[in-house]
């Protein structure tokens, strides 16, 4: 047996055993949780400079969600796929909890569309963004509360039909988890069947309700990482069948993807996510949010829109008395526009850039969306790098308060390792497509050309005053 096999062989047993005391795990995180949450409210309000997360539980909380839980959980998906999701999240482990008495309605089909996660991660975004959740623990526990509210729901309205809970949560709705499984393409730990039963692989995987798996996966056609929660009910070292684990190269799924049942609308997470991670970070510092925002509130006034100018709901926007923060219609329209614009503009050159990729594949036999998702994929990469430094913000903050301006020879060190590593995966995917030289060449200038937007959306992310000035 090599070595890889006895690795391999090894993490199967861990995995099990990890499986096994789920239950004890996704307790203590969701104690952890609503400790982090709510027992600070009962302390000092963070109101001046001198206050720190090692002095401030507020501040301590605001901390652990955003420097290390967020950018944790996205940085493990590289090691080890949706880990978190089947052995962590107390938020699936809930829904699955209340799957087990929960009446059992069909899922409607508009959760069941492959658009609606990428839609739950752009709503939950920008909510995150009006609320101020990363400087105000209330608005955060409100996020997290009705969040956990709606995966419960899910719990009760979707249970299920057999002993094995469901988690209609995860596979369908979950913004966390939806953004963790595309990027679980490039991890190295994988499932796959130990068996095969003689499919090709360029069909798509199956969906069965009701199953062994949680997600709802259909285990005898398992391809992709992206739903499978590494939860380890599949997974049986002594039997011959099941699933069994797999280490792989980083980025292989990616660069097979034709292999792996690519998606189309899976896609939208790497298009619109990146700017709309880059501009969640960016509004509070750029000059160029200020003047859209002054430019929107003049278009306001000139329409007699007066409304735009009151405070809104503190379950939308944020009304922090203590913080003497109140955010009118105009800060929500200005911070929803000012995200979505720039996701916009980000992502439509990308689109461009995998439609006209696709051209260069007509001599195959496959159609033009699948085309495009096979090239759209390989910027994947970049779109994860922009998300870090984005939404896991927080994180470079606290360094640099240690390193001082230093940590943005970190965050250009990050960049230029995506950019290599991101150049290497597509240059070996284009390498094995079977396509004349000059296409070739067309596909690695296009895919030059998405890589040099991403990396200004991330320079942005790193020197958020300096462009646009």
């Amino acid at each position: 047996m090599s070595q890889k096999a006895r690795l391999e062989r090894w993490l199967d047993k861990g995995l099990v055993r990890l499986g096994r005391r789920s239950l004890y795990w996704q307790v203590f995180m969701l104690i952890g949780l609503v400790c982090l949450l709510v027992l600070p409210l009962f302390g000092a309000v963070p109101q001046y400079h001198w206050q720190t997360p090692w002095n401030n539980g507020q501040l301590f909380s605001e901390w652990v969600l955003w420097a290390i839980w967020y950018p944790g959980t996205l940085l493990s998906v590289l090691l080890v796929g949706r880990l978190w999701c089947g052995i962590l999240c107390p938020l699936g482990a809930m829904s699955e909890w209340f799957s087990h008495i929960g009446a059992r309605f069909p899922i409607p089909s508009f959760i069941k569309h492959p658009m609606t996660t990428a839609m739950s991660f752009i709503w939950v975004t920008i909510w995150a963004q009006t609320l101020d959740v990363r400087d105000d623990l209330r608005a955060a526990l409100l996020l997290f509360a009705l969040i956990f509210a709606l995966a419960v729901g899910c719990g009760l309205l979707f249970g299920s039909e057999h002993k094995q809970g469901r988690r209609v949560w995860c596979r369908h709705l979950c913004p966390i988890g939806s953004i963790l499984g595309v990027f679980s393409r490039l991890g190295v730990v994988n499932l796959v069947r130990k068996q095969a039963k003689g499919q090709s692989p360029h069909l798509s995987e199956g969906y069965r309700d009701n199953g062994l798996c949680p997600t709802s996966i259909d285990l005898a056609s398992k391809q992709t990482a992206r739903h499978c929660i590494k939860c380890a009910r599949c997974v049986n070292p002594e039997s011959k069948g099941g699933l069994t684990v797999q280490i792989r190269q980083l980025g292989t799924e990616i660069i097979k993807i034709d292999r792996h049942a690519p998606c189309l609308s899976e896609l939208w997470f790497i298009w619109l996510a990146p700017g709309l991670a880059v501009a969640g970070f960016v509004w509070a510092q750029t000059p160029l949010y200020v003047s859209f925002r002054q430019a929107l509130g003049q278009f306001a006034l000139s329409q007699h829109w007066y409304g735009w100018l009151q405070a809104g709901p503190s379950w939308l926007m944020n009304q922090n008395a203590a913080l003497n923060q109140h955010y009118l219609w105009l800060d929500f329209f200005s911070i929803s526009g000012f995200m979505l614009g720039f996701a916009l503009l980000l992502a439509v050159p990308l689109l461009l850039c995998s439609w006209l990729a696709s051209y260069a594949f007509h001599a195959n036999q496959s159609r033009r969306s699948q085309r495009m998702a096979a090239f759209g994929y390989q910027f994947a990469p970049m779109a994860m790098l922009c998300i870090l430094l984005g939404l896991g913000s927080t994180l470079f903050a606290t360094l640099k308060q240690v390193v001082g301006n230093d940590v943005m020879f970190l965050e250009l060190g990050l960049l230029v390792m995506a950019l290599l590593f991101n150049g290497v995966s597509a240059w070996r995917w284009t390498a094995a497509q079977n396509v004349s030289l000059a296409c070739r060449i067309l596909l690695n200038g296009l895919l030059l050309i998405g890589c040099a937007l991403l990396s200004a959306a991330t320079l942005w992310s790193i020197f958020p005053t300096l462009l646009f000035h």
